[in-house]
């Protein structure tokens, strides 16, 4: 039975303003030398502020691998998903004891975003009614290769017929 293990991630919202004002000084950065260019100050050239406008998206690109995933919150306590339960903090819970499961896979450590920059890996999400309460957990997923294996296992999930009417409905 194949398992993975992981953490679950809680954001910080002190954590997230601080990289939202990083990532916005890093643009302004690249946008004053810029203007400055376009404005005729001797000293900057084209060469100047497209050497530096590289550095500073290098800068940006590998700040965010290394930073990962602890640049935006915390790594909490530890998660596992498996072929017929969940485990959260040491305790394991059948599928079937739950309604209304939904477990999304969007992202991991590393993936390119659309227009700029990775996904920290952080933004997956596993929903679900347990004993009449709703419990929302978001999860990490470190690289491609778990990607993989909990696409794999969230699909074998849903098609269990024995869990279908655990399941929630999406549109």
């Amino acid at each position: 039975m194949e398992e993975l293990r992981t953490s679950i991630f809680e954001k910080n919202k002190e954590k997230s303003k601080k990289r939202i004002l990083y990532n916005i000084g890093i643009f302004a950065a690249i946008g004053a030398i810029w203007v400055l260019y376009f404005i005729g100050l001797p000293i900057i050239g084209l060469k100047t502020c497209i050497g530096f406008t590289v550095v500073m998206i290098g800068i940006k690109l590998y700040d965010d691998k290394y930073m990962g995933i602890s640049a935006y919150g915390e790594r909490k306590a530890n998660l596992v998903i498996a072929e017929e339960y969940l485990e959260i903090r040491d305790v394991k819970i059948s599928y079937t004891d739950l309604t209304d499961l939904v477990i999304y896979v969007d992202e991991y450590l590393g993936m390119p975003k659309e227009i700029f920059g990775i996904h920290h890996g952080g933004n997956n999400k596993i929903e679900f009614n347990h004993k009449g309460r709703l419990v929302s957990i978001n999860y990490v997923i470190k690289n491609k290769q778990d990607y993989d294996r909990v696409l794999r296992q969230v699909t074998g999930i849903e098609k269990n017929p024995s869990l279908k009417r655990n399941l929630k409905k999406l549109d």
